[in-house]
C-alpha cells in the first residue's frame, strides 16, 4: 500500500499516496475525546465507521470511555444527559511515531467535571497491509492519577460503531460460534462484524481481536441492538486501579470485504498472538 501518514488540526490522516483519498483519520481535536472516522476498507472505497448516529450520539466510530469512573461518565460527551455527572476525555497533540507501517501516538487525560485528574490514557496505533485485509493494531493503556475504581457494567473500554441501517443484511460471528444477538455479554477471543456499508451497495466487516495475554481473556463483549462492538473489561466486575498503577489491552481490528471465513479469522487471530 502506498500510504502517507501526516499531522493537521489536531487529526492524525493516513492518505492514500496514489488517489489522495484520506484511509483514515485520528480525530484529537482540544476539548473532545479522541476518536477515528472515517475508517475505510481494503478496496479504498468503503467507509467502515459512523460518527454520532442518531441512535447513539455519543458514538464515535473507534473510541474509548467509561461509565462510573469514581462516580464520574466518560462515555456520554458532556451536556448530552442532564443526569450524569460528565467529564471529559482531552487530548493532546498526536505524535507520528513510524511512517511505514504508519504508526502514531495518541495521549489524553480524563478529567473529571471538578477538574480532578483520573486517568492518562496512551494509545499507540499501527495500519498494516495483510493482502487481502487490513490489520489496525492498538495498544490501549490506561494509568491512574489517583485512586479510581471503574464501576462494573455492560459496556465500556474500546468501542466500534460500524454505519448500522435497519433493514440490510447485519452479521455478527464470535470465536465460540455464537451468533448475532446470542453473542451479547457472553466472552471470546474474537468477534466479527459485517454488513453493507456506502449506501448499502458494498459488503465490509471489521473482526475485532482480544489478545491472548489482555487482563481477563477472552473478553466479554457487548454487542448492542445497532450492532456496536466492544470488549468490556467491567462486564464481569468493578475495576480497581491504585494512584500510578496501569491496565493495558492490546486489539487488532482486521477490516476484510465481509466474506471471511471463521476458519480464517481463527488462524489469523491465532498468529497474531504468537
Amino acid at each position: 500500500m502506498g500510504w502517507k501518514v501526516r499531522v493537521a488540526n489536531n487529526c492524525v490522516f493516513v492518505d492514500d499516496a496514489e488517489s489522495g483519498r484520506i484511509v483514515l483519520q485520528h480525530n484529537a481535536r482540544p476539548g473532545m475525546r479522541p476518536y477515528i472516522h472515517p475508517l475505510r476498507g481494503v478496496d479504498g472505497q468503503a467507509c467502515l465507521t459512523e460518527d454520532s448516529p442518531w441512535h447513539h450520539p455519543w458514538q464515535h466510530g473507534l473510541q474509548t470511555g467509561f461509565h462510573g469512573v469514581n462516580g464520574c461518565d466518560f462515555w456520554f460527551d458532556p451536556g448530552q444527559n442532564a443526569k450524569a455527572v460528565i467529564g471529559t476525555i482531552e487530548p493532546t497533540a498526536p505524535h507520528i511515531t513510524g511512517e511505514d507501517p504508519p504508526s502514531w501516538l495518541i495521549e489524553a487525560k480524563w478529567r473529571h467535571d471538578d477538574g480532578t485528574e483520573l486517568l492518562d490514557e496512551r494509545q499507540t496505533w499501527s495500519l498494516s497491509d495483510g493482502g487481502d485485509v487490513l490489520f489496525l493494531d492498538l495498544d490501549w493503556q490506561i494509568t491512574a492519577v489517583t485512586d479510581v475504581t471503574i464501576e462494573q457494567g455492560s459496556y465500556g473500554g474500546f468501542f466500534i460503531r460500524m454505519p448500522f441501517r435497519s433493514g440490510r443484511s447485519v452479521k455478527v460471528v464470535s470465536s465460540t460460534g455464537l451468533e448475532d444477538d446470542a453473542t451479547e455479554q457472553q466472552s471470546a477471543a474474537w468477534v466479527d462484524l459485517r454488513m453493507p456499508v456506502n449506501r448499502g451497495d458494498v459488503n465490509a466487516g471489521i473482526a475485532l481481536f482480544d489478545h491472548a495475554e489482555n487482563p481477563g481473556h477472552p473478553a466479554h463483549w457487548r454487542v448492542d441492538g445497532q450492532r456496536g462492538i466492544n470488549p468490556a473489561p467491567c462486564i464481569p466486575g468493578e475495576i480497581q486501579l491504585s494512584v500510578g498503577k496501569s491496565m493495558t489491552h492490546r486489539y487488532r481490528l482486521v477490516l476484510h470485504d465481509g466474506t471471511l471465513m471463521s476458519e480464517r479469522m481463527q488462524e489469523l487471530w491465532l498468529t497474531w498472538c504468537k
